[in-house]
């Protein structure tokens, strides 16, 4: 994702009325701790075919997860919450783990779509189907890898195109990842 015109390309692809229903309706709520906003929002974050979220079962492990993180919303609300969230969730959940990073924080969203654009663009490797996942355990980590060059990205391209934004980044990335699931791909 090296011009303006490549985020562009690939952000135009991306669902907005999707976010327009279900993520920016709730966005704002959620950052200040509003819990049923914050469940609309974690709901957003899995789609199902078609428009609505695809429901999540009650006693499913996003669920647990969920409630664990209600349990220490306070702390993470606190001065020294990133932290107390890295700690809570340093070896489980580690998508929606960042999510809610993303939501309390306002760090960029990371998942298997973006890491397969994330591993493409650094290190010209295409991770295909699972091979994608985040995984468990030093997740923070590159997490906070991804951050780095998505925010090295944005610099640069905003160097050439001011208009380019962060969400805009980001849908590209998610789209591309996406687009390259099962792709075999390759830079050459």
């Amino acid at each position: 994702m090296n011009t303006p015109q490549e985020v562009r390309h690939w952000s135009a692809r991306y669902p907005v009325a999707y976010d327009t229903q279900h993520y920016d309706p709730n966005i704002v709520a959620a950052r200040t701790g509003d819990q049923a906003a914050l469940w609309r929002v974690t709901q957003w974050k899995n789609p199902g075919r078609g428009n609505p979220p695809k429901a999540m079962r009650l006693s499913g492990a996003k669920e647990v997860a969920f409630q664990r993180f209600i349990r220490g919303l306070n702390r993470y609300l606190a001065p020294g919450g990133s932290e107390a969230l890295r700690a809570d969730f340093v070896a489980s959940s580690p998508v929606y783990s960042i999510f809610w990073h993303h939501v309390l924080f306002g760090s960029p969203i990371f998942d298997v779509h973006t890491n397969r654009a994330f591993q493409f663009f650094t290190t010209g490797v295409l991770l295909v189907g699972k091979k994608a996942a985040v995984p468990r355990g030093g997740h923070w980590e590159l997490h906070d890898r991804y951050t780095i060059w998505f925010h090295q990205t944005l610099d640069h391209l905003r160097a050439q195109d001011p208009n380019i934004t962060e969400r805009m980044l980001d849908r590209a990335l998610m789209q591309w990842g996406l687009a390259h699931k099962k792709s075999t791909f390759s830079r050459e």
